[in-house]
Formats: structure tokens, sequence, C-alpha cells
């Protein structure tokens, strides 16, 4: 009769629990901290409070072997703090288990089945540098596991492992790891400790296909979802043209045929050699700048928006560029043309005073000679 009694009050709490805010737990205070697992139970996590700085539980099999924190097989996660023990049991024993040690009276045992990792699923075609936003949280069935307790220093990692089939490799790629986020309610996260993520994420990588890998953990429940995905090139550029002599010049991207080039908007910061920091925004494939009055080195970055031709709205990280403006070249100043043909007018004089001088010269010896000729007749 009490082992009826005690089934039943297990299947009353693992019915309400699906149905509670508090994340599907059973919270059980039974005689001697004794609780039943079901046969049809596949896994389960026993979330035990204790009393302030008591030591870990013992945990007690039904056959009466005995589980210790720093004594168990490999398939029991088991993680302890100052105040409680989270252990997760897979394909536990059926029948009555028990927990000996200092259990917080209040508290007592919670059993919750598996969890499981919720993401929001990606795109399976992305492109160097987008710009995703991720959502991720622990779920029991389609309730949210909110419980402060067991999901204290709760924390993201996104990942990527190339897919890339390189047999003449001696060890695996290590996985490139492309974002590490709390949940402490900074950036994208809005409230902290609810057990939901929001963070973002850069796709900093070469093209090719890859294995997207998001874990949701605190170093007591760990849960993974896989995915695969396609990255494609960068589907824009950005070109800034040389500054003209009043300064002007501009910002000019160039789109693939991924994007539709009337949907581009681009929102960034233009830091200047003397460190002023200009905001920069526009839409289209060409974007005026604030004049180049100064030579030296511009950094620009920012980020643009586009529709891909498939619909999707697209986010594009753009990288910290270095742009040299040079001086001003000095103008070569232009020789006068009255300068220029002084040099031919001196030429041309001297040609004809020596052509003067070569006929007064032929004149003087015709004359010298029809002289001698006269003096010598009869």
């Amino acid at each position: 009769m009490a082992q009826l009694m005690t089934r039943s009050l297990l299947a009353l709490f693992m019915l309400l629990g699906t149905q509670t805010s508090l994340a599907s737990e059973q919270s059980t205070r039974w005689l001697s901290n004794t609780f039943r697992i079901d046969p049809s139970i596949s896994a389960v996590t026993l979330l035990i409070e204790r009393d302030q700085d008591s030591g870990p539980v013992v945990l007690i099999r039904p056959d009466g072997s005995k589980y210790y924190q720093q004594q168990h097989p490999d398939h029991i996660s088991w993680a302890s703090t100052a105040r409680r023990d989270v252990i997760t049991l897979w394909q536990p024993e059926p029948g009555p288990w028990q927990a000996t040690g200092k259990i917080n009276k209040e508290r007592g045992i919670s059993l919750v089945s598996e969890f499981e990792l919720a993401i929001s699923p990606l795109a399976e075609r992305l492109y160097q540098q987008e710009v995703l936003k991720l959502n991720a949280e622990l779920r029991h069935n389609t309730t949210r596991l909110d419980a402060n307790y067991y999901l204290q220093d709760l924390a993201l990692q996104a990942q990527l492992i190339d897919l890339k089939n390189d047999q003449q490799a001696q060890f695996a790629p290590a996985p490139l790891v492309i974002g590490h986020f709390l949940d402490d309610g900074l950036g994208l996260d809005a409230h902290p400790a609810d057990g939901k993520l929001t963070a973002e994420i850069i796709i900093d990588t070469l093209p090719g296909e890859y294995l997207f890998q998001a874990q949701i953990s605190n170093q007591v429940l760990a849960r993974t979802k896989e995915q695969n995905v396609l990255i494609y090139p960068m589907p824009l550029k950005v070109h800034f043209t040389t500054p003209d002599e009043q300064g002007k010049w501009q910002m000019e991207l160039t789109a693939d045929h991924e994007l539709v080039a009337d949907s581009l908007v681009v929102v960034g910061e233009l830091l200047t050699p003397s460190q002023q920091q200009l905001p920069i925004s526009g839409n289209g494939l060409r974007i005026t700048l604030p004049d180049a009055v100064d030579s030296g080195n511009y950094y620009w970055q920012g980020r643009a928006f586009a529709t891909n031709k498939r619909g999707r709205e697209i986010q594009l990280n753009l990288p910290r560029q270095v742009i040299r403006v040079s001086p001003p070249v000095s103008k070569v100043v232009d020789v006068a043309p009255e300068e220029k043909s002084l040099p031919w007018t001196l030429m041309a004089a001297g040609g004809v005073l020596l052509l003067m001088l070569l006929v007064i010269g032929w004149i003087l010896r015709k004359r010298v000679i029809n002289k001698r000729k006269n003096s010598q007749q009869p």
C-alpha cells in the first residue's frame, strides 16, 4: 500500500510539474528522503538542497549499494556546491532510491526529467562577417527552466567545426569559438539569471562547410545543439575614393548578385588623424564622407544591413579598415612664355648680324679686286 501511494504521489508530481512555472521540478519531502524512479524514466536530475556548509549527500540505490560525490560511475554527472547537489542519472535503476545527509527540510529533493537546449535555427546559407542573433534556453517539455539554484552561472558558447576532410592532416582542426556569453543581463541579454540567453555572434572565418555547435552549460548542466551550415564569401566590398583638392571623397560599395543593392544601408564611424570620431550613415552604393581636411591615417568600421535575393534580412560586420590620405602635391610653376622666347630672339639677332658682316665683307673684297684690275691696265 505504501509503495502504491508513493508511486501515485510521484506520478502526480510529474503531471503537475509540466504545468507549473517552476520549470517542471518535482519537490519531494518523502519519509527519510526516499523517492521512487519509474521504469519508464530514461534520465532524471536530482536537485538536492542541503543545510549551509554541509557535505555532499550519499545516494543509496534500490539494491542497497551507495554512490558518493567523489566515487560514482562515469555515466552519472554529479556537481556539488556549499548548499546543493545536482546529480544526473542516465538509465537509472527502477525502484526506491534514498539520499542521506543534512538535507534542507524546506526544500528537500527535486526531480527534473531530461533537459533540452532550445535554440533559434540558423539559415543554412551564411556569409563571412555576417552578424547573427542567437536565442537559447534550457527547457523541460515546453517550459523554460528559470530556477536560479540550477541555472547559476549559466553560459552559452558558440563554435564552428570545419568539415573539410584533409586526409593528410594528423589531427582534426580545433573548433573556432565565435562567442561566449553569460546569462548576466548584459549586451543583448535582457534579464540576468532568467534561463534565456540572447547573444550576438560574428561569422569571422573562411568560406566552406561547417558544423555549428551551441552549448549551454554552467559546469553542472550541459546541453548541445548542432547544425550544418555553408558559409559563403563576404558579399560586400568597401572602397574609398581619393580626396580631391577640396578634400571631397566618397565611400563606394560593391555588392555581388546575392544582395539587393537598393536595400543596402550602412552605419559606422570614421576616426580622423586628429582622433575626431565622425558618425557615418547612408544608403545605396555611394556614400559621401565628411571632407578629408587632414592628411594621415583614417580608420573606418561599421555595419551593413541588406536583403538577399531570397528575402532574408542580413547584417554584415565591416571590419576595421585603414585609409591613408596623402598631403596635396605642390604645383609646378610654368615658365613665362617671354622667358622661353628670349634665347631664340638673341640667336636670331646674332644670325642677322653675322649675315650683314658677311655681305659687307664680300662687297669690300669685291671692290679691292676691281681696283687692282683697273690699276694694271695700260
